[in-house]
Formats: C-alpha cells, structure tokens, sequence
C-alpha cells in the first residue's frame, strides 16, 4: 500500500451532524468577525423562510388580507429583533409562526450578545497584553524584564526629569501587568516621562519591532535573573542589527556576564554597543569606596541622578581657551578636564592646555540645561607641578579589614583597597567552614598580613585586632535571601559589640537581593551599601552618554587623576571661606575641587557642586574632594 493512500478498513462513516459541526468549530475558530457573519446568515435565512411560509398560505402578520412578500419580511425580521411584536398578532397559524420566529430571535440575540462580549474581552486581553506597534520615536527602549528593571527606569527617570518629553518603551517575555505594577511601585514619581509596556521576546524579529527600535534614540539589554548565560543577550543584540540592517549611530548597552563575550560584541557589532558587566563594574565602584573613608557618599552622589551628575558638554563658547581660565568660569558647575575630538580623555589637564575645535568639558553640574558661563575670564593661579605635588599625595592609612563571608566579590574588593594602604594594614577574614571550603578562600597577594579564620558562631571569635572597617560578602553557596538574613543579623550583632567604643568600624555591606535593601539601615557616616543597584545605576549612565565610561574609569582608578579626599588643613583651608574661593586655594595646589566633607557634623556630611557664591566653614580634619 502507498504511504500516501488511506487505510479503509479503519475508516468509519462521518455523520451530518459531525460534518456540521466540524464546520460550524472552523467558522468560529476564524474569529469574532466570522461568527457574526455566520450569524447574520443564519438569521436571513430564518427570516426568509418565515416570509416563504406566510407567502404560501396567504397570511400575513399586518393583520390585512394581503400583502407583499417584502411586507411579510420586514416584518418577520422586526419579530426577531423585537420580542414585543408579536404581541397583536391575530390567528393561532400566526402567533405559532410568529412565537417560533421571536424565540429564534431571542436565541439569536444571546448568541450575538455572547459574541461581542466575547470578542470585545479578547480585544481588551490584547491590549493588555500589549500586542500592538508603538508610535513613538526619540525615545528609549529597554529589552528583558529583569529584577533591575524597576532601578533602571526609575535612574532614567531622573536622569531625564528636565526632559520636556521622554518616553520609555519596555519589551519583555513577561505580563505588562506585571511589569507596569513592579515599576510603579518602585518609581511613584515618573517626572512627566511616559512608560509603554509591551509583552514579547526580544530575541525575535516579528516581537522586537513593536518596540520601534530604529526610531529610538538608544536601547537596553538586560540579563535574565535565572540565567547566568549571555545567549539571550547577544540574541537580542543580533535581533536589533537584523530588524535595522546595521545599529548605524543607535546606541545599544548590553548586560553581559563574561567579558570575552563583551569583547566579541563589540567586535561583531561595532563601537555604538557599550556592554557592561555588571560584577566588574559593582567589584570596581565597591573596591574604590573602600579606599577611603568617605568616599563611598562621593560615589553614591556621583553615580545616582538624584543629585548632581557627571556630564559631557559641549560649549563652542569656550574654544581656544586655557584650561585655568575654566576652572572658575562658572557658578554651578565643576569642570574636571575635557574629552578630545578623538576621544581621549584628559582630566586635570595642564593649566595651558588649550580647549581645541570638537574638544569637550567634563563636568559636574545638576543639568547641562542650567549652566551659568560667567562672561568675564580670569585665569586661577596653578604652579602646584612644582610646590605641592608631593605632599599632596593620598596618606597611606593603617587600616584593619574584617571580611565576613567570601564570594567572588572578595579579590576584586580586597585588591583596590590594598593599591592605597599601608603596609602595616591587616585583614582578618571569618567564615563559615559549613558553607564555605577553606579551599575555596583564595585571598590575592595584598601585601599585608593576611588570616583565616574559621567560625560557626560569630558570638564565639575573638578578632586578632580591632577593625576599623568590616565587608560583609553574602555566601552564594545558600538562596539569596538566607544570605542576606545572615548579612543583617552579622551587622546588628558586630554594631552592639562595639556600640560602647568610640568609633564604631564602617561595613561595606553587600546584598544578594535587591528586594532587602531597604533592610539594610547602615547609620555610619562612611557606611557603603553594595547591590545590583550600582549596576543599574552604571546602565542608566552610559545610555545617556556612553563616553562616561571612561571618564568613570579614570576617576575610579585611583590613579594621578583619580578623586580623593584631602584633609582641609593640608591645603591651609581652615576658616570661613566661599565656594569660588576653595576652589582658586585647591587649584593653586594643583588639584580640582569638587565640594567638600565635614568630618564631625551629622546628617548631610558631603556637599558635591555647590554654588561659587556658597559659604562654609572648615576645620582642620574636614576634607575638600578633588580630582588630581
């Protein structure tokens, strides 16, 4: 037998009733709109049938002798749209005719409120889900629904607050319910900005051009929170330079978790892609608050845009002038150096250096669209090359670095905290030996001592020495959230043990889950908290001005031209001074004054970009922030 002929032995007879029904389930599976086309052809006939009945015997439901057949089906079809008709109705032959007719009516008219109702609810689903093409343009798209996604709407929110239209259109596999409801939970206070929802998954062609990515002023990446792969990611980065042809000038930051595929990404889809990973850059932000007290508040300030932010600027106005005739030229922004038309960057710059054609400032300012450019230039005084270079070099500090628990984040911190210490710095790390193999504890060479020490109950250890700093690091090898109870109960316990001294040690603490932050209530002046935040934070930064990540790097670096925290009395600004004039005495020393930090006041103890006109008063152990 030929595979394409049927077998007859096991075939059974197909009734009427199953060839109608059969047909009857393909007409409605085609849709609202071809059941009521049905419908509709369905009541012609019954109304064609009732005028056939009444032409053939000769009645009719007027109630006259004689009438025509378009008479007899007008008024059969008003029996069908109106049960109160057939009230007058004279004749038993007429009233049965006109009974049969009004309950196919009543029949039809359920049926058909069915359908609508039926259909209008599977609209409304659709729309909810978000199925339909955008129509927007110069806005901003966010690919994935990850746990961030709130953290990263909510910077860019801020971030474009002065915006008089922003648009953000997310296209995530998830319910936009779902995602509507996390978002404004978490960002009350939208700023004016508008937020699309859209369900699908960006890795598909058909689903990504709901987003409208080609009419985008740039596009996120995020990384699924289950998956510790970058498949979907470079998917969907594909998926967009598949949908345009090319990404041309549209600027694309990708979530990525392995730095070989960030370089390949850039490689294959050229420079408009920024991949960011997110452990480095956390591991990174982190390692640098630790170097120093009080520079955890500068960081949280710079890199959140609830303050003032760090800009790249263009001001054609300023070309050909030296760089120290910038330095004071505005009331309420800080330039730092400047990025070339060839995108080096320069922060700090030699006093003559001369701001070219394409050249741009580096700046800290609360926005660029209220920059105050004085019109008089006067050139602040810099021979610090000479007198003050040498002293004004970071004061290795003995530091004593308690770290409990161990992750991959403990290398990365301990590594930056090392590149700035004395050598006469110790570090005691305490773990758990049930959670964690001593094996596993691979402490980098820091150039200090260095030990382990194992312990079940942390009521139990007597430390080696008083810390003066403790980095609590979540274990991975438990969920999330037992590690973060842990964390927060290890705070509570160390901050009563040492509630009675005078100073109680700072704590970097870190938290696996973003939903315990608001847990984690770290009351220390130099306090740091490390979460995905900083990640999201560091997302929302580079898509609006990707060339920030190499002025972050230099100013995380620790390097010449990196920002510290000097002591007041190092730079004789001790007394009462205005804002304009801390910066003419740092710039004398050769260094960019950004604000300052009290050292004993509570409460506000950094004041970043204040206003030239400002006034303060200093003591000795105050610090100014600089760059340099």
């Amino acid at each position: 037998m030929s595979p394409r002929e049927p077998r007859r032995g096991r075939s059974k007879e197909v009734s009427i009733r199953q060839r109608i029904r059969y047909r009857f389930d393909n007409v409605l599976a085609r849709g609202t709109g071809a059941a009521l086309v049905w419908l509709g052809v369905v009541t012609i006939a019954a109304v064609l049938l009732s005028s056939l009945l009444l032409t053939i015997f000769g009645v009719t439901f007027t109630g006259t002798g004689s009438s025509g057949w378009l008479e007899d089906f007008w008024q059969s079809l008003l029996r069908i749209l109106d049960t109160g008709t057939m009230a007058g109705d004279i004749g038993w032959g007429r009233r049965v005719l006109a009974l049969l007719v009004t309950l196919f009516g009543v029949l039809v008219a359920g049926t058909l409120i069915g359908i609508i109702a039926a259909g209008v609810e599977d609209r409304i689903d659709s729309m909810r889900r978000g199925r339909s093409v955008v129509i927007e343009s110069g806005h901003l798209v966010i690919l994935g629904g990850s746990r961030r996604l709130p953290m990263v709407v909510e910077q860019l929110v801020l971030a474009n607050a002065e915006r008089e239209s922003n648009t953000i259109v997310i296209l995530a596999d998830r319910d936009p319910t779902d995602m509507r409801r996390a978002v404004v939970e978490a960002v009350p206070d939208r700023h004016g900005t508008h937020i699309v929802y859209r369900s699908g998954d960006p890795t598909l062609r058909s689903d990504l051009a709901l987003a409208r990515v080609g009419d985008a002023r740039g596009a996120i990446v995020l990384s699924d929170d289950d998956d510790r792969s970058d498949v979907a990611v470079v998917q969907t980065v594909l998926a967009i330079n598949a949908e345009l042809g090319d990404l041309g000038d549209l600027t694309v930051v990708a979530e990525v978790n392995d730095p070989a595929t960030a370089a390949r990404l850039v490689d294959a889809c050229g420079p408009t892609v920024h991949p960011i990973v997110t452990a480095q850059a956390i591991a990174r932000t982190a390692a640098f608050a630790l170097r120093q007290r009080g520079l955890g508040e500068v960081v949280a300030e710079l890199a959140d845009f609830r303050g003032c932010d760090l800009h790249i600027a263009e001001q054609p106005a300023l070309t050909g002038l030296r760089f120290d005739e910038l330095v004071g030229r505005f009331a309420n922004a800080r330039p730092l150096g400047v990025v070339h038309a060839d995108g080096r960057i320069a922060l700090n710059p030699p006093a003559d250096s001369i701001v070219a054609d394409g050249d741009r400032l580096v700046v800290i300012a609360q926005d660029l669209e209220t920059l105050e450019l004085a019109e008089a230039t006067s050139r602040l005084p810099n021979d610090a090359p000479i007198r003050h270079r040498a002293p004004l070099a970071t004061e290795a500090a003995t530091e004593h670095i308690l770290v409990m628990g161990w992750n991959r984040l403990g290398p990365h911190l301990l590594n930056g905290w090392a590149a700035t210490t004395s050598a006469s710095s110790t570090v005691e790390v305490v773990f758990d030996p049930q959670l964690i193999e001593p094996s596993d504890i691979i402490v980098p060479d820091l150039g200090v001592d260095v030990r382990l020490s194992p312990a079940s109950e942390l009521s139990s250890l007597s430390f080696a020495r008083r810390p003066t700093t403790i980095v609590m690091l979540g274990s991975t090898t438990v969920d999330p959230s037992e590690a973060d109870t842990r964390t927060l109960l290890d705070v509570m316990q160390l901050r009563r043990r040492w509630a009675a001294q005078d100073e109680i040690p700072r704590f970097i603490v870190q938290m696996l889950d973003d939903e315990h932050l608001e847990l984690a209530e770290l009351s220390g002046p130099d306090d740091f908290l490390i979460s995905a935040a900083l990640g999201s934070q560091f997302i929302a930064q580079l898509i609006e001005q990707p060339e920030r990540r190499g002025v972050l790097l230099e100013l995380y670096g620790g390097d010449h031209a990196s920002i510290r925290l000097v002591r007041c009395g190092r730079l004789d600004l001790v007394g009462s001074f205005t804002a304009d004039q801390i910066f003419s005495g740092a710039y004398a020393a050769g260094v960019l004054a950004i604000g300052w930090r009290h050292a004993t006041i509570q409460g506000e103890q950094v004041m970043l970009n204040p206003n030239a006109s400002d006034r303060v008063t200093l003591a000795a152990d105050d610090e100014i922030v600089i760059v340099g």
